[in-house]
């Protein structure tokens, strides 16, 4: 996680203005789109009202709603999001070494319930009717009833959990060290049956992404250097090592965050340390940029996402971390379709 990092972006105000592109947009948040395909999109704000948002885009009519959260505003640096049960979850860190908050919505974004929870909650994931939320800076995992958000435990982890995902009834946890501090190169396995930390996987340090495969396998993405990242394919079993990927491919070098896996093809995307769009395929294990960043000055790739049933690529595009961002989308094939405003700091996104 680069939190810290980001705040600085803010207050030292690195200003880049710059253009953009918008198809139709809808201020106010729609009367029901529970039906409707598409993605939310969450902006974390730079810490004033307002800047925060949940956006959603509707895949099949093309059309943007710029904030859908209600009644009243996101608080600090929401990061967290999820999309279980045709339900919306959403984990928010609030001030450093403090408590954050969960919110549970409907797929309209109105707050059903919400509670504060562990120390700036930054991911969290579902499975046996409850939720699991990753608290860095207390080397824990937070779990609430998925329901009513009621308290249930806290589970030790390594240093510095930040993404978290379930397969089944385990919970795998990435442990990315502290900023600045002790490293870490594990993955905490919690069983979801008794809210137990049950393993530890041994990968590269600062595990930074997690995704499941076409066929229920675990994806660990780990930055390693710059020039150099790695993907491992894991079993969720028994935790052993079953394949490993080398990103070190000329401008393809190199993996910062989020795993997407085309559900109808051996190919994988995610977003590289030279904050490209990368596909691997996981087969012959060739990679290549995809989709470039044309111009890093004024623009990062803070978030992705493919969604394999509108055949669309999503980029969250945070800018300077000072201005409203961007959501980009892109067809199958990596041409740019379509350009919208979102929140500050856009970096989650979820297919629904």
């Amino acid at each position: 996680m680069k939190k810290i990092i980001f705040i600085f972006f803010v207050i030292t105000g690195i200003f880049v203005i710059q253009g953009c592109e918008r198809d139709e947009v809808i201020v106010n948040p729609p009367s029901n789109n529970t039906s409707a395909n598409g993605i939310y999109i969450l902006s974390e704000g730079n810490g004033t009202a307002g800047s925060a948002k949940l956006s959603f885009f509707n895949t099949t009519q093309n059309t943007f709603t710029d904030n859908i959260f209600s009644p009243g505003n996101l608080g600090l640096y929401p990061d967290g999001l999820l999309f279980a049960d045709r339900e919306v979850f959403i984990a928010e860190q609030g001030n450093f070494g403090s408590a954050g908050k969960v919110y549970r919505l409907d797929s309209n974004g109105k707050i059903l319930n919400s509670a504060s929870v562990g120390t700036n909650p930054y991911s969290l994931a579902a499975a046996n009717g409850k939720l699991y939320i990753t608290s860095g800076p207390a080397n824990s995992v937070s779990v609430l009833n998925k329901s009513n958000l009621s308290y249930i435990t806290v589970i030790g982890t390594g240093v510095y959990p930040q993404e978290v995902i379930s397969i089944g009834n385990k919970i795998f946890a990435a442990n990315n060290g502290a900023f600045g501090g002790v490293g870490d190169s594990t993955i905490s396995v919690i069983s979801a049956v008794f809210d137990q930390r049950i393993a530890d996987i041994k990968v590269r340090q600062r595990p930074s992404s997690l995704a499941v495969t076409n066929d229920g396998k675990l994806l660990a993405g780990c930055t390693g250097s710059a020039s150099e990242g790695i993907i491992y394919i894991i079993d969720p079993q028994n935790y052993s090592i079953l394949d490993s990927f080398i990103i070190n491919n000329g401008s393809a070098s190199g993996f910062d965050k989020d795993i997407s896996v085309d559900k109808n093809s051996n190919n994988i995307y995610f977003i590289s340390d030279l904050n490209n769009i990368v596909k691997l395929d996981l087969v012959t294990k060739s990679h290549s940029v995809f989709i470039s960043n044309p111009n890093t000055q004024a623009s990062y790739f803070y978030g992705y996402s493919y969604d394999s049933n509108s055949k669309k690529h999503f980029i969250a595009d945070a800018k300077n971390f000072a201005v409203n961002g961007n959501l980009i989308v892109f067809d199958e094939n990596g041409n740019k379709i379509s350009t919208y405003t979102t929140g500050i700091a856009p970096r989650r996104i979820v297919v629904k």
